[in-house]
């Protein structure tokens, strides 16, 4: 299994993000799990999009 660690770290610091700010966000009354769920929710959703659909560069070559 080949494993990317700059994309681990990616998808890590979004899910970070996106939990602590369901977490924090005032006068919202979210639970402890549900706020993690959010989080794993988004930071599934990046993945997959990151796997499916990446940045594609397309090169047009000159034709004669």
């Amino acid at each position: 299994m080949n494993i990317n660690l700059n994309n681990l770290i990616k998808y890590l610091i979004l899910f970070s993000v996106v939990t602590f700010s369901t977490f924090f966000i005032p006068g919202c009354s979210i639970m402890n799990h549900h706020a993690i769920y959010i989080g794993l929710l988004a930071g599934t959703t990046y993945v997959l999009l990151d796997k499916y659909y990446p940045s594609i560069v397309i090169n047009k070559e000159e034709q004669i």
